[in-house]
């Protein structure tokens, strides 16, 4: 006897291998199936909505309030199903996901604690793709006038382009993307049922990733965010620490003078670093800072405790400065403590890719 795959196997374009590819790629739900298929190229990419189940309505919602509230503590909650799995859903978005966890070997509030961090990490590394524009985000089966709508609250956080997916009908073209105003459109031959979702047919959609990745490489519809130089004297990566002492004018600055007069008057520069800040800190902010001037700005958002996230500013520098502070701004009381690592100074009004520290380094001096 003879047995079939559930597939054939295709050759990846020259030069690309199908993990590559699929990891071009992030998912923004409905639900597993499209995690799956990557995992079926050989790939376990991070994502937030990965293996989620995720609405049309809350999808925006959530973007448009920058996914402020989910996975607050008191947004999670730790539920069983009939087969006794944990899962984790938002109570303001509804955003569910299973759990490895069982209830009879673990105890719902840890799972709690652990899905906080995982999904405070998840949310920021989100929107800094969003900012970027690096991937091509997945949506499996909404209308056109839906598929615009999140065009729209996509395009509120950067240039990242959106592929809609649907299941084809007859004299649908399956495997292939075209470009629509502001996003784009695609078919596979036909989704997995929601009862098994790994029963997937692999073959369309990898043809479907192929083409959109041709698609939007020659459209231009984003390509990835280039690399540009740090010009700051001294970057270093690793993680040092900042321990508020005195204020001035209430602020504690942590940072040093950087020359400015060769740099274009005429260009925004932004200055940006990962920063931790530990569950203990009971300051009121944490942000970044290019002398006193700036265009563009993301603080620390406090909510977030025991993750890396990226704050940043962006300024004009005037040609009458010789040097400027560059640094972080934090106001809170005597003895607080945080973290940071990564600064760099580019010639761009948002901050470019930029590695995030893998893990938190502890025992290390006060830095500047």
């Amino acid at each position: 006897m003879r047995f079939a795959l559930p597939w054939r196997r295709i050759a990846p374009p020259a030069g690309r291998a199908i993990g590559a590819l699929a990891t071009r790629f992030e998912s923004l739900g409905d639900n597993c199936e499209f995690g799956l298929v990557q995992r079926y190229c050989g790939v376990e990419p991070l994502g937030l909505f990965r293996f989620s189940s995720v609405e049309h309505a809350a999808l925006i919602d959530a973007l448009e309030t920058d996914f402020r509230h989910y996975g607050a503590a008191d947004d999670l909650e730790i539920l069983a199903s009939f087969t006794g799995r944990l899962y984790v859903r938002s109570r303001r978005y509804g955003f569910a996901y299973n759990t490895s966890d069982f209830i009879e070997t673990t105890a719902p509030e840890t799972i709690h604690r652990r899905e906080i961090g995982k999904i405070a990490y998840l949310k920021r590394r989100l929107l800094e793709d969003l900012a970027c524009g690096e991937k091509i985000l997945v949506r499996k089966g909404d209308t056109d006038g839906q598929a615009d709508a999140l065009a729209r609250a996509i395009r509120r956080h950067g240039p990242a382009p959106l592929l809609n997916v649907r299941a084809a009908q007859p004299g649908d073209p399956s495997g292939r993307a075209e470009a629509r105003d502001g996003w784009l459109a695609g078919h596979v031959r036909r989704f997995a049922p929601y009862e098994t979702a790994y029963e997937i047919d692999l073959e369309s959609w990898f043809d479907l990733m192929t083409d959109a990745d041709r698609l939007v490489r020659a459209r231009g519809l984003a390509a990835p965010a280039p690399v540009l130089p740090n010009l700051l004297t001294g970057a270093s990566g690793r993680a040092v620490a900042h321990v508020l002492g005195t204020p001035t004018d209430g602020v504690c600055v942590f940072g040093a003078r950087q020359r400015t007069d060769r740099l274009d008057p005429n260009a925004v520069h932004v200055f940006s670093a990962w920063v931790w800040v530990p569950a203990s800190f009971r300051g009121e902010r944490v942000g970044a800072a290019i002398g006193h001037f700036r265009l563009g700005w993301r603080d620390a958002d406090l909510d977030l405790r025991e993750c890396w996230q990226r704050v940043w500013v962006a300024a004009r520098m005037p040609d009458s400065y010789r040097d400027l502070m560059m640094g972080l701004v934090v106001v809170g009381p005597v003895g607080d403590r945080l973290w940071s690592a990564g600064r760099r100074l580019e010639a761009a009004p948002l901050p470019g890719p930029a590695p995030q520290p893998w893990a938190m380094t502890m025992g290390l001096g006060p830095g500047l």
